[in-house]
């Protein structure tokens, strides 16, 4: 078998010294990512007595299943929280990702005053990597399927070789697990994808996001197909 990772070579590219000041597709880089969740538990607040307003609370608890959840008729001004908004119970690790969509400058400075919706966030959209072996160094995915991976069968997963300066070990790239991130809490590693993997990248997206698939891309899958 030929995996896909062997023909892209070499899978990454070192950067300049500027690394910190670009925002590239393809590059890498580490920030906290949450964890979606099935079952939805709030923070609700608990307020003090001496506070006849409601509007400021310093405690709060978990409830699993309030009976009006998101109706909420007062807003909270410490902490801030508006009418018809919760705080969520989630969890958050911090992981590498790769981003996929920089943060659009076009935006900026437009649709600008009270009630008008922002436009922009200073938000990138990022593919989420986990590592492929567990604290003891066992590894996460059946072998059987990891082949099926590396030959590119499933386009919304991406397997991610390690990498000196990189990551210590295997990894694969969720891209049905994509999430929004502000530009601030990224941090920039010297590494991006190569060419070559950037350009498989695109085309799993464009296969997993609209259903259309390029000549290329077909080409390659049948190739390292007929190599098992």
């Amino acid at each position: 078998m030929i995996p896909f990772d062997s023909y892209c070579e070499p899978f990454y590219e070192k950067l300049g010294l500027d690394y910190r000041s670009t925002y590239a597709f393809g590059q890498i880089f580490w920030t906290h990512t949450y964890y979606p969740h099935e079952n939805l538990e709030f923070w609700r607040p608990q307020f003090d007595p001496a506070d006849k307003t409601r509007t400021t609370a310093k405690t709060f608890v978990i409830e699993t299943a309030p009976t009006d959840p998101f109706r909420r008729s007062l807003p909270l001004a410490k902490p801030d929280l508006g009418i018809r908004e919760e705080f969520l119970v989630i969890r958050a690790k911090r992981r590498p990702v790769v981003l996929l969509q920089p943060e659009s400058y076009v935006l900026r400075g437009l649709n600008k005053g009270p009630g008008r919706i922002k436009l922009n966030r200073h938000l990138c959209t990022v593919a989420l990597a986990f590592g492929l072996s567990n604290a003891k160094g066992d590894t996460r995915c059946d072998l059987g399927l990891l082949e099926r991976i590396r030959i590119l069968e499933f386009p919304q997963l991406m397997f991610l070789p390690k990498n000196p300066g990189v990551s210590d070990m295997d990894g694969l790239l969720k891209l049905d697990e994509l999430q929004s991130v502000f530009t601030n809490n990224l941090e920039a590693s010297q590494y991006r994808l190569a060419d070559e993997a950037v350009e498989v990248l695109r085309w799993q997206l464009r296969l997993l996001l609209t259903g259309s698939t390029s000549s290329e891309y077909d080409e390659l899958r049948e190739f390292l197909k007929d190599t098992i």
